[in-house]
């Protein structure tokens, strides 16, 4: 029993120690439970009704020294006899002055020679002391106003544990079900307002202080204190904070913070924690000094060969479970049966818990737990640490996530949105400039280039669009210039309006100048004249000559509202040549996801009026996967195939299209390797080096190039022309021909023409072949992974 002494910030509350709620409780109890709860506490309900002086508020606790034995029978109602050993005692209500405890309560927790509890100095106490005022106001508007608050009021706080230096979390709880309230005198007022109608939730306790004093009130009973251990969810709840919070397992003042949570969790000090990430983006594994400062297992490894090793064995050390790995001893036993191990051994790892952090059935990191004390990890603490794996993982996922992110924000700033098979050297060069940036370097950002690759380019045109887009225009300003003429005339017959003799030889003389050929000046002027003059008059007529309302309205409906111009032929081939477009692009990019199947390559497609598209193979696009001449050849009759099903598709369109549009199909055959470097400034590939360079020439004249000695243009609708100079990729193509001619796309015949000498460009030869329009359902011709050579050139 503890004898009182005062408190301190105690000058609130008019609370004294009384045994009378306690007593009236169990009586309730008795009344209402089974005949168990009267053998248990009949007796000792009776004896404290017996001493009514018990029953009494008690300012003066001496009295508890003559009826310790009563007492403490009374609070074993509250705390059975098992419970010795846990932390529990009995305080005067709202004052940190115990009247009862449990042993380990009284040593941990109260002064020694005192019966004041030990309360925290920092925000903790400030926080205790808040619950306090909280709880006093929920007993007075329980009472008087109806008002259900809790019961119990909780807290935790961390102490350090001497034994050990670890840090403990203690929960301490307080019950205030015994206490009574009543008024001191007359009943102070409790306004509505203390209670927020719409959330049903009371007033904020600094409001509450202003407008209802505590000293108004007297506080009889006892508060019931209990103290719980919850260091391992308490830890859990840190770890799981501090992974969401630091950045992307970056931040050494984080890891510092989680080795003391995973210390606690283990209840060992002598431990050290790392993370060693597995990152892949963009289907590239990845690694940097910045993402591996905190992993022990990569701590001194450089080679990227070595670290992609080691990576692999640990995906396939784990590949079928999913459970830690403990060596309570790395011993030469254990160094020699698991190859990992003796990168751990370097660092001074005696004692290892590996843990894998998988996504899914992927192995995206593990955490380490070591020790340079042999036998010190046991196989109790993989149960303890196996409840934080989960935040663990979710931590690396979220960082991976951030990684993902600020890569993607990188290569979409710097460069432009990337090809899959390309993507990994963009992560690569991205990720280095993060880490640059990381360390403060002013570095700039590494050149994309690839050598050694194989270029094919490949093109779809819309034969004479230039021409038929003028003529959409000429015929959309000649029916508009015609209606306007017919309205003047019509607005001449009914009123002398000079202006309108002069709008007359405009229109006369601009009908005359757009049946010719239209000049681009003239047709600035006739818009001009259309949207000003001619807008004028005609809304002026609109409302002043009633008889020809009906035929401006319809004219001015007629108009394009975006251009204040007739747009009706235009936008007929505009909508046929998005119809081409549209389909084309549809198609190649479904054929081009079964290509990269075959060999991974870079394609980027260009639209205009029709479509190109350029590819380029090489070893430096997939260092990964060994590259064969034979992609090279199964991708050039990819090519030829799928440029002979484009004509065939838009062929099949001509018929559903608003203005009639063909299209010619053009193939270059360039047989030497060259350099691509990705130009930031215009966002795309294009050859690297003086020599390369004629490649880029090449493509871009000869679209329009004709036969030598002939006004023929190479190209022509329903044909493929292959452009070349060396004789050995005409034989090369003729096989391919000769293939496709078999399966039925390409019509029987070759032919073979020299091309006119372009500015800077001589001897180049083309083939020319016609595609097959009699057969629109030929047998589909797909690049297969597994074709042999003979397959391939259709031996």
């Amino acid at each position: 029993m503890q004898a009182e002494e005062p408190g301190k910030n105690e000058y609130r509350f008019n609370s004294f120690l009384s045994f009378r709620p306690l007593v009236e409780a169990l009586k309730k109890n008795i009344r209402e439970g089974n005949p168990g709860m009267l053998k248990l506490y009949g007796q000792v309900v009776a004896e404290f009704e017996s001493h009514p002086e018990l029953l009494k508020p008690l300012p003066d606790l001496d009295i508890l020294f003559r009826h310790s034995e009563l007492i403490e029978e009374l609070v074993s109602a509250v705390f059975p006899p098992t419970t010795t050993n846990y932390m529990y005692g009995v305080s005067v209500p709202f004052k940190f002055r115990a009247v009862y405890a449990s042993p380990v309560f009284k040593k941990k927790m109260i002064k020694p020679g005192t019966n004041e509890i030990i309360m925290p100095e920092n925000q903790l106490g400030v926080h205790l002391t808040e619950q306090r005022l909280s709880a006093a106001y929920g007993l007075i508007l329980k009472k008087y106003m109806g008002i259900i608050p809790p019961d119990t009021y909780h807290s935790t706080y961390t102490y350090p544990e001497e034994s050990t230096g670890l840090t403990r979390y203690m929960e301490l709880r307080l019950d205030t079900r015994f206490i009574d309230v009543r008024p001191v005198a007359e009943m102070p007022p409790l306004p509505d307002s203390v209670i927020d109608k719409q959330t049903n939730r009371m007033m904020k306790t600094e409001d509450l202080v202003q407008l209802i004093p505590l000293d108004k009130f007297i506080f009889e009973g006892l508060v019931v204190m209990r103290l719980n251990d919850v260091t391992q969810q308490a830890v859990v709840s840190e770890i799981k904070n501090k992974l969401l919070d630091f950045d992307a397992f970056v931040d050494n003042s984080g890891y510092i913070e989680l080795e003391k949570y995973v210390q606690s969790l283990v209840c060992i000090k002598d431990v050290n924690i790392g993370v060693t990430p597995f990152f892949k983006i963009n289907g590239h594994y990845v690694y940097s000094d910045l993402h591996n400062t905190n992993s022990i297992l990569f701590r001194n490894l450089q080679p990227l060969e070595e670290k992609d090793e080691i990576s692999d064995y640990c995906k396939l050390l784990f590949r079928d479970s999913n459970q830690p790995l403990l060596f309570q001893t790395l011993d030469t036993t254990a160094l020699n049966d698991v190859q990992c191990l003796q990168y751990y051994y370097r660092e001074g790892t005696r004692s290892l818990i590996i843990c894998p952090l998988k996504q899914g059935n992927d192995l995206i990191g593990m955490l380490e737990i070591s020790s340079n004390v042999p036998d010190l990890l046991k196989p109790s603490h993989i149960g303890k640490v196996e409840s934080v794996l989960p935040l663990f993982t979710l931590g690396l996922e979220k960082s991976l996530d951030q990684l993902n992110n600020k890569v993607d924000k990188v290569i979409k700033k710097r460069f432009t949105a990337v090809q899959p098979a390309v993507e990994w050297k963009f992560t690569e060069v991205a990720l280095n400039f993060i880490v640059n940036q990381h360390q403060k370097k002013d570095a700039p950002i590494d050149r994309i280039t690839f050598d050694g690759v194989w270029p094919l380019y490949g093109a779809v045109d819309i034969r004479n669009s230039s021409v038929e887009r003028s003529r959409s225009v000429q015929t959309d300003i000649l029916d508009q210039l015609n209606t306007v003429q017919k309205i003047v005339t019509n607005a001449r017959k009914k009123m002398n309006f000079p202006l309108l003799q002069e709008l007359e030889f405009k229109i006369e003389k601009f009908i005359i100048a757009a049946s010719d050929t239209l000049q681009s000046e003239e047709e600035m002027s006739i818009n001009d004249f259309m949207k000003t003059q001619v807008q004028s008059v005609f809304t002026h007529l609109h409302s002043t000559e009633i008889s020809l309302k009906n035929e401006i309205e319809e004219y001015f409906a007629s108009l394009d509202p975006q251009t204040g111009m007739r747009y009706h032929h235009r936008k007929e081939y505009e909508a046929s040549v998005t119809r081409i477009n549209d389909t084309l692009s549809q198609f190649i990019d479904k054929e081009q996801l079964s290509a990269q199947k075959v060999y991974p390559h870079y394609f980027e497609r260009y639209v205009t009026d029709g479509l190109d598209f350029n590819i380029y193979i090489g070893q430096a696009i997939s260092p990964r996967k060994k590259f064969d001449e034979i992609y090279l050849h199964n991708l050039k009759m990819w090519q030829l195939s799928v440029l002979a099903k484009a004509a065939r598709r838009t062929h099949t369109l001509e018929a559903e299209l608003s203005r009639k549009l063909r299209t010619t199909q053009l193939i270059l055959s360039y047989s030497q390797s060259l350099a691509v470097t990705f130009r930031t400034e215009e966002r795309k590939f294009d050859v690297d080096g003086t020599y390369n360079v004629r490649y880029e020439i090449v493509k871009k004249r000869i679209d329009k190039a004709h036969i030598r000695d002939s006004a023929e243009r190479i190209t022509q609708p329903g044909k493929i022309a292959i452009i070349y100079s060396q004789a050995k990729d005409a034989d090369e193509y003729t096989e391919y021909i000769e293939f496709l001619q078999n399966q039925g796309l390409l019509k029987p015949g070759i032919e073979r023409y020299d091309i006119e000498d372009l500015q800077g460009i001589s001897g180049l030869k083309a083939l020319r072949v016609d595609v097959n329009f009699d057969d629109l359902d030929p047998a589909p011709v797909a690049p297969s992974e597994k074709a042999t050579k003979e397959e391939v050139l259709g031996k």
